[in-house]
């Protein structure tokens, strides 16, 4: 069948109804659309499949990919000791020879003679022990303490001091080869003072921060060590404690440098010069 259009022109058919080709649509929303229909159909083939079709896909991936392994440490707790026991000091002046050991008097008389001017006259802990058996010394000392320089006290008269008796040096380094200031750590002098020990026993007169203060200290206070009144002085160079055994007063300094908590232990953990060693091997 041939039809003329209205131009005079013929279309040829194929049967007795005019079909028209419908154009595709070629914009960005159609495509958009077949993608859409697309990935529906994907889908619905896939549910089909089983109940969890997608589910092996993670279990594929979770086969290798770790997580990754995070060290743990475990912090060790090291302690680092601040005293050691004085057994372990050394003594510099314990090469000097002494003799007569059992008579106070001859070894008074002996480290007299060694005097060159200075009140304060180099000896060993036996000659001290020996001239003043009831003088006690710390227990304890600083963790980098090493050595002990230790005089005897003397008046002009040959016979021994009353303040102080004797002296003790606590060094971290041997005595002299450095400064004090850089190398004496701690000092201990020891005084014979009966009257006022014996005044603060019976309360003829009190404990308070006026009988040792002076115009250098900035700080006071009297503390319990013990069993027994302790007086403890700040100043600029460093701590003092103070305190009476017996007829002695005691008057342990230690430099800035020097832990107060130390010289507290040191303080308290008092014993007999002889006990450390004093006995000429």
């Amino acid at each position: 069948m041939m039809l003329r259009d209205a131009n005079g022109g013929t279309n040829h058919t194929r049967g007795p109804f005019l079909r028209r080709k419908m154009p595709r649509d070629r914009t960005p929303l159609g495509h958009a659309v077949r993608a859409a229909a697309l990935t529906l159909v994907s889908v619905g083939a896939l549910v089909g499949c089983g109940p969890s079709p997608l589910e092996s896909i993670g279990l594929r991936s979770s086969e290798w990919i770790n997580e990754p392994t995070v060290p743990s440490t475990v912090p060790v707790l090291t302690t680092i000791p601040t005293e050691i026991p004085a057994g372990l000091l050394l003594w510099s002046n314990d090469v000097i020879p002494a003799a007569n050991l059992e008579d106070p008097s001859a070894v008074i008389d002996s480290v007299f003679a060694r005097r060159e001017g200075d009140r304060f006259v180099q000896a060993s802990r036996f000659e001290i022990a020996s001239a003043l058996p009831d003088v006690a010394f710390p227990g304890a000392a600083p963790a980098d303490a090493e050595w002990v320089s230790s005089q005897l006290v003397f008046d002009n008269d040959g016979t021994l001091a009353d303040d102080p008796s004797v002296a003790f040096g606590i060094w971290s380094a041997e005595p002299y080869t450095r400064s004090r200031s850089v190398a004496q750590m701690i000092v201990l002098r020891v005084s014979n003072d009966l009257e006022v020990a014996n005044e603060l026993a019976t309360g003829a007169i009190e404990a308070t921060c006026g009988l040792f203060s002076d115009r250098t200290t900035e700080s006071c206070e009297i503390i319990t060590v013990g069993s027994r009144d302790t007086w403890l002085l700040e100043a600029g160079g460093g701590t003092t404690l103070i305190w009476f055994e017996g007829p002695y007063r005691y008057e342990l300094f230690g430099r800035t440098s020097v832990p107060v908590q130390t010289l507290r232990d040191m303080s308290a953990e008092m014993v007999p010069l002889a006990s450390l060693g004093a006995e000429q091997s």
